[in-house]
């Protein structure tokens, strides 16, 4: 049983670990109960000083709710729902270590059902990723941050490549001012499975070192479907050209 509730946990963190800013760790856990007398003696421990009380008042903890299955009240179903998944892991290891899984262990007829959750996304792929190229335009380039993932790479029209924390040192300089930065018109978006790529035009005004600079620029970015999120996994930049050249065409434009 021990070995079962660490590969489930060692599960969750995986399937959860994409970025700093990803959205609160949310988890559903499911316990049968032997019978009548095991399931009261799990409601008097949440009742109890090391129960629920502890739980609420872990760090991070925003919330933690239990059901029980009306047509099966012996399966309780407890929900719980975090800052992020290290406040989770810390309140876990703490439950481990004080004895709580033993005791547990005695109470359920079966292994417990445990399992990561995240919000259902009522909007389509392309209208998904739509919204990131938006927000990738935001002249707060920390809007778009929260659509890269770590392992991003951004290649400046120079041909150098920068990773995020190169991104993000960039443009925080205060060598750098940036005016506007306004979607043109998105060129071209594709979805193939859990990949997906988009070419777009924006429009920028920025300064850097005093020089100022107005261009309109050609973007492409690749994107991959990580645990149900899409994320920007690579990015290009052209160099950019003056909003009074002609403009790039592009064939069977979206």
């Amino acid at each position: 049983m021990f070995k079962y509730f660490n590969n489930i946990l060692k599960e969750i963190s995986f399937n959860t670990d994409i970025m700093s800013e990803s959205p609160s760790h949310t988890v559903s856990a499911v316990f049968t109960f032997k019978d009548v007398a095991s399931k009261n003696k799990f409601i008097n421990f949440c009742n109890g000083d090391n129960g629920l009380s502890v739980t609420r008042a872990w760090k991070g903890c925003q919330s933690i709710e239990c059901y029980e299955c009306h047509d099966s009240p012996l399966k309780v179903t407890i929900w719980q729902k975090w800052d992020n998944k290290e406040c989770h892991e810390s309140y876990v290891k703490h439950r481990h270590d004080d004895g709580s899984f033993t005791f547990l262990h005695e109470l359920i007829a079966s292994p417990p059902e445990i399992s990561p959750l995240r919000p259902v996304v009522f909007k389509t792929d392309r209208e998904q990723i739509k919204e990131i190229v938006n927000d990738m335009c935001n002249k707060d380039h920390t809007v778009g941050q929260k659509h890269m993932h770590s392992s991003c790479v951004f290649i400046r029209p120079t041909g150098n490549p920068l990773d995020m924390a190169g991104w993000d040192a960039m443009m925080k300089n205060d060598d750098v001012t940036v005016e506007l930065n306004d979607l043109v018109e998105i060129n071209k978006l594709r979805v193939c499975g859990d990949m997906a790529f988009v070419c777009y035009t924006d429009h920028g005004k920025f300064t850097y070192k005093g020089t100022a600079n107005d261009d309109i620029a050609v973007l492409s970015c690749v994107l991959e479907r990580v645990d149900g999120r899409w994320m920007v996994v690579h990015g290009q930049r052209s160099t950019g050209r003056k909003p009074s050249d002609e403009r790039p065409k592009f064939p069977n434009q979206d």
